[in-house]
């Protein structure tokens, strides 16, 4: 929904038939509070065959890892409060148990209380520039703003993504529709895996006996049966099937020195196909040299798509993955804009707001600064939007998260502050490998316009730099006719 606020009171109404509800502050259970407990496991699933669809890129990386290749595999939770619950750290915990030589970088951004109209907005800071290998994905709210994110993340990013349904907390039409309708259509039209958790759990209230309440704390939140439920549901999905295709789609292509490219001259030169590129060092023996890039006949650092804005005040965010988690709860505790965008290249920076002039936490005045930019203009609650004089802040009246929250005091002087990052590097410094048994990866860029670009790698001395590989990313959507690496149909 264009424009719509993204405070508690506004997602704890019914938008489009589909829940979007208020953050509920629930005790934070530890991982071996419900795994140690003997609750019965649930039925056996209907086709085993079919566990694993869709994600198998990223599972042929866990499983083919070993002490002397250990694969780095990023996988990010990303949802609700239910996502944010003690399910997803027993899966972590899981992952991490049955594939020890894997370099796992798991990370948690669910928010509490945002919908999908509402999550639309941080997955902007959250998802896209995260660029995980595995996404895994459950809100509820408008089934509009579900299907936009996840095109997005299939547009912008390689990642695999496993859609959950809904668990079952009693009878809701909309909740069937989404998760016998909309979202299996989702899995089928952007490729994506996906756990059925509705069925299974109604299963199990009827093979036990139980009432939904008694696998849930409040009515919605998952109690320590609840979540042990649905780490199992979800942690059964996620097994190695080498009888499935691993890349189907073509999302990640390596292309190895001496077999696929070779430097002539201390240049080396790549045509590829998509919207990310990365350089993977050898173990040669560092000579000190480095290597210019250019894309395209440009330094990567002149792209406006390379550069990525941070989640504002996300320093003080908690940490999902720990049990207990640690930092505050994002953003209810530390008060937050959802999104800042801009209308110029951006640089890299950091950025404050400061408000000024508060007269209550929807009537006030702000400053703008950045550390190399400077003092950028002023502006007020009831600009929308405002542009700062750069145009390299732009803040919709919508993306002020300053109502209900619980531990923040707003006065003159609070601050939100952000960071403008880079992902791209102009000139590529092999380094030394302190673990062997890991790839030493560089990101050459990454938010490349997805079509067809030109790499040049140039050494310093002429000579070849120690590279083993180079990677290409290439999103399922958002891919030219005229590439030679052609897409599989994407259903309409």
């Amino acid at each position: 929904m264009e424009g719509q606020k993204f405070h508690s009171e506004k997602c704890s109404k019914p938008v489009k038939n589909r829940w979007a509800w208020t953050i509920v502050t629930v005790s934070v259970l530890c991982v071996s509070g419900f795994a140690a407990q003997a609750y019965p496991p649930p039925a056996p699933p209907a086709t085993p065959s079919s566990l694993g669809a869709h994600i198998q890129r990223t599972m042929a990386l866990i499983a083919s890892s070993s002490p002397q290749h250990r694969s780095t595999v990023r996988i990010l939770f990303y949802g609700q409060s239910i996502t944010k619950q003690a399910w997803s750290r027993a899966v972590a915990a899981d992952l991490r148990a049955r594939f020890p030589n894997t370099n796992f970088v798991i990370k948690n951004r669910a928010i509490g209380g945002c919908a999908a109209q509402c999550l639309i907005a941080p997955a902007e800071h959250d998802l896209y520039p995260f660029y995980p290998d595995l996404l895994i994905f459950h809100v509820y709210g408008s089934q509009l703003a579900y299907e936009k994110i996840i095109r997005k993340a299939r547009a912008t990013t390689t990642a695999e993504v496993l859609l959950l349904t809904d668990h079952y907390t009693g009878s809701s039409a909309w909740s069937d529709q989404m998760s016998d309708g909309f979202i299996p259509q989702f899995a089928r039209r952007y490729h994506c895996g996906l756990v059925d958790i509705r069925h299974p759990w109604l299963r199990y209230l009827h093979d036990h006996a139980s009432l939904p309440s008694q696998l849930l704390a409040d009515g919605i939140h998952l109690n320590a049966q609840g979540n042990f439920l649905m780490a199992e549901l979800v942690k059964r999905y996620l097994i190695y099937q080498p009888s499935q295709p691993t890349d189907p789609d073509g999302l990640v292509k390596t292309y190895l020195l001496g077999k696929d490219l070779a430097f002539h001259n201390g240049r080396l030169t790549l045509p590829f196909v998509g919207n990310r590129i990365d350089v993977i060092a050898s173990a040669a023996k560092l000579t000190g040299a480095s290597g210019s890039i250019r894309l395209d006949g440009r330094k990567p650092s002149a792209f406006p798509e390379l550069y990525s804005i941070t989640r504002p005040n996300g320093q003080f965010a908690a940490d999902w993955m720990e049990s207990p988690p640690t930092g505050k709860d994002w953003p209810w505790e530390v008060g937050a804009l959802m999104r800042v965008r801009a209308r110029t290249k951006l640089q890299v920076e950091d950025w404050t707001v400061t408000i000024t002039h508060f007269r209550s936490n929807t009537d006030f005045d702000f400053t703008v600064t950045g550390s190399v930019t400077g003092a950028d203009g002023s502006g007020a609650y009831t600009d929308n939007p405002f542009v700062s004089r750069s145009g390299r802040v732009v803040i919709d009246q919508s993306a002020w998260w300053l109502t209900s929250l619980t531990k923040v005091a707003l006065t003159n002087g609070f601050q939100i502050r952000w960071s403008i990052v880079p992902n791209f590097v102009d000139i590529y410094s092999p380094r030394h490998n302190p673990d062997p048994t890991l790839e030493q990866t560089t990101t050459l860029a990454q938010g490349l316009t997805n079509r067809r670009h030109t790499l040049e790698l140039r050494s310093s001395d002429g000579h070849p730099l120690p590279i083993q590989a180079l990677r290409v990313y290439h999103p399922l959507l958002g891919r030219s006719s005229q590439d030679d690496a052609k897409p599989k149909r994407v259903n309409p």
